[in-house]
């Protein structure tokens, strides 16, 4: 074969077109076949869709999720004469996750000047809210409404419309479909197809460098089951080796997602025409002798679609030219290929280097191509841990660690069955155990024991969804015998709620948002139990003190021996009185947006903060200083670290802390959602007196969810980790010194 031999060239008039397209030299394939991708400059994001920002079920609408959260464009109504004084409509949706950025809004535009006479941006909420414009003004004006979606980002930046009623002269309500004459603005370009013919054929777009926009996210329309996925290109510039610059998520009929992080040096290749030095890189060489390509088994379940998503604002843009299945199934959304012999060498490398959820291990991968590439490895630690998966399944983001059964050893429980030690046997809490579906969200957030009712048996505490219910399940005493169910508090804000006794008045409270009242709040059980439970406000009545939204935390700020609530905005101060309401608000500007952990991080006997990033990259230390609160960064690199908890991990007396990416946090929507689900403990060292943290890998298939345990399970004296969330219930077991798990 000569060097251009591989290309055979097809012109199709647009993307999509493949009944123009011209014949491929060869057989037609019945074992691999193109799957149509769009060029990355076509299209609009804006669809009537069913599904919010959260993925929850709702009312059909005018949606700008239809490429996904980052997905941008206008859609624009047909122009119409104002007839009646005001203009109603209902809207949804987020500008940036504070607002105010004024790249999403809807517009009430002049049709023949095409100047924006007025503009309402989304209220910061996935529930559709009434808005008015007063147009008494304007009557006899030809104008149109415009919606836009100008953020390209992976989160906070989406909108939509439910219905609009500008009178006789324009109802509109998406809820029956598409209205006719709206439009997207949209460009359609001539485009080619041209074949790269060999072992593994493709189907490319000539003209395109990548099927990835610079918005950073594609989806791709699917309908069809595969054996396997084939994606070429697999090339970044300016690589960094062991950075994930982007990820490929493959998305089932049944909701549930796989996501496979591009990461340079494994299944991303930086140099652009060159293969990586590394013998853990996981791509096999193309017809075209500059592309690879990368190999993904699918499961035996119809593919609705797939999404690769990127960062431009962070990383390099992929090259993703093609993608091919291995499938018999016909399909619109699928073109014939020429078929090829497949060497044999091929075959079998095809066999061995197949991704899978899980496999191979992530952790061997990284540390080949830091040898590969002459990387430094991560500090040397006597500190080891070995891995145990109690359950496959999503139960809960959260677990409570306790002897439930009254045996004497400790259980674990997440969400509706826990798992008795110390041979982990699942129990169902309830009738029926449930299993939430990974694309989305459960109703276990949360997990705490506590004697609720004071029988001498410990009961489950289960804060649920923000914004809904908290339960608590009382213990029968009896294996297999189902808990009963009480309603605790009607609804619980905020995605970190801490339960503790912050009164000092023997009895664990909750604390948490009242969002009925926009209060911060404490919530503990009254004289019966089984009755929801008493509320006490922290914050006034007149909301003039913010509540906490992402971020919560417990501890003695200001060293009186009494324990306050903490938020990113400030601290509430426990009041000498435990009948005090409102109590004292310090206003502080502190770091983090889930666990907010108070400890003297530096030895100098006062409190500091230390917190994460839920949508975000960042972990950081706030210290406590006599002239204020400062910021001090600890790891920019680590995206949606939900959860965070403070222990002396190798026991030197110093704090040490455990994190971890909370895996498909947002379903894929935030910034790093592609970078695997990692589990982390930073170990405290000290500088001329100041705190400095030495990151360790605990695991790369796990992560953490939203709250999780640092406890001795085994009575070694030594912390395990305890942790659930999307991707099961694990514990990492700390094995004695000078003893290292097994990969």
């Amino acid at each position: 074969m000569n060097k251009n031999s591989w290309i055979l060239v097809a012109l199709i008039g647009s993307v999509g077109s493949a009944a123009s397209m011209a014949q491929d030299a060869g057989p037609i394939s019945r074992r691999y076949k193109a799957l149509k991708v769009p060029a990355p400059s076509l299209g609009s994001t804006w669809a009537v869709l069913d599904k919010n920002g959260a993925n929850a079920k709702v009312t059909p609408y005018l949606s700008s999720l239809g490429q996904g959260e980052a997905g941008t464009g206008v859609m624009t109504s047909p122009p119409f004469i104002i007839g009646s004084g005001k203009i109603t409509f209902t809207i949804c949706g987020h500008d940036g996750q504070t607002g105010g950025r004024g790249a999403n809004f809807v517009a009430l535009v002049d049709a023949r000047k095409g100047n924006v006479l007025m503009k309402t941006a989304p209220p910061q909420n996935d529930a559709m809210q009434e808005r008015e414009w007063d147009v008494s003004g304007l009557k006899g004006t030809e104008v149109r409404i415009e919606t836009r979606d100008g953020d390209a980002g992976g989160a906070f930046a989406w909108m939509g419309i439910g219905w609009i009623n500008a009178g006789d002269t324009l109802r509109v309500d998406f809820k029956n479909g598409m209205p006719k004459g709206w439009a997207q603005t949209q460009k359609k370009e001539e485009m080619r197809y041209e074949t790269v013919a060999g072992g593994v054929p493709f189907k490319r777009l000539a003209e395109a460098y990548t099927v990835v926009p610079g918005s950073g996210s594609v989806q791709i329309p699917c309908g069809f089951p595969a054996t396997r996925l084939f994606f070429l290109g697999c090339t970044a510039h300016n690589f960094k080796p062991l950075e994930s610059f982007a990820g490929i998520e493959i998305h089932y009929r049944t909701g549930s997602p796989d996501v496979f992080p591009l990461m340079c040096g494994f299944t991303l290749d930086g140099t652009y025409k060159t293969l990586s030095p590394s013998p853990a890189m996981y791509l096999h060489a193309s017809a075209d002798p500059y592309q690879h390509y990368l190999v993904i088994k699918t499961r035996a379940e119809v593919i609705e679609k797939i999404r690769l998503v990127a960062q431009p604002d962070r990383f390099p843009i992929p090259r993703i030219r093609a993608i091919t299945a291995e499938t018999t199934t016909e399909s619109e959304q699928l073109m014939p290929l020429p078929d090829a012999p497949q060497p044999a060498d091929e075959s079998a490398w095809i066999d061995a280097h197949g991704l899978v959820p899980g496999s191979p291990d992530l952790g061997g991968i990284i540390d080949r191509i830091r040898r590969a590439h002459h990387i430094p490895p991560e500090a040397a630690t006597p500190v080891g841990f070995k891995k145990l998966q109690l359950d496959t399944a999503f139960r809960s983001e959260g677990v409570a660690v306790a002897d439930f059964d009254g045996d004497g050893q400790l259980d674990i429980a997440a969400g509706s069955v826990y798992y008795a030690g110390p041979d982990w046997k699942r129990i169902p809490i309830l009738a029926e155990a449930r299993e939430f579906n990974r694309f989305g969200y459960s109703d276990a957030f949360l997990c705490f024991a506590d004697d609720v009712n004071g029988d001498g048996r410990l009961d489950l505490v289960e804060v649920g969804f923000p914004g809904k219910q908290t339960f608590w399940f009382a213990n029968p005493g009896k294996r297999g015998q189902a808990w009963k169910q009480y309603l605790a508090v009607e609804q619980t804000g905020n995605e970190t709620p801490a339960y503790t006794d912050i009164n000092s008045d023997g009895r664990k409270e909750l604390i948490f948002v009242d969002d009925a009242k926009g209060q911060c709040a404490l919530a503990q059980p009254g004289q019966d139990p089984t009755r929801p439970w008493t509320m006490t406000p922290i914050s006034p009545p007149d909301k003039s003190d913010p509540p906490p939204a992402h971020g919560l935390g417990i501890g003695d700020i200001n060293a009186d021996g009494r324990l306050d609530a903490v938020t990113p905005q400030g601290w509430y101060e426990g009041p000498a009185d435990k009948k005090t309401s409102p109590w004292p608000f310090h206003a502080a500007t502190l770091f983090g947006e889930a666990q907010l952990c108070v400890s003297d991080f530096d030895g100098d006997g006062d409190s500091d903060v230390l917190g994460t990033s839920a949508h975000h990259y960042g972990i950081a230390w706030t210290e406590q200083t006599p002239n204020g609160w400062h910021k001090h960064d600890i790891d920019d690199t680590i995206s949606q670290t939900h959860a965070i908890a403070v222990a002396d991990i190798n026991g030197d007396d110093l704090p040490d802390f455990v994190t971890g990416k909370r895996f498909w946090a947002h379903n894929g929507n935030d910034p790093g959602s592609f970078q695997p689900a990692c589990l982390f403990w930073f170990e405290q060292k000290r500088e001329a007196g100041r705190p400095t943290w030495l990151r360790h890998t605990i695991d790369t298939d796990s992560g953490v969810g939203l709250h999780f345990a640092i406890v001795d399970l085994n009575g070694d004296r030594l912390p395990d980790l305890v942790t659930a969330n999307k991707k099961g219930v694990f514990i990492f077991q700390q094995l004695p010194a000078g003893e290292k798990a097994a990969r």
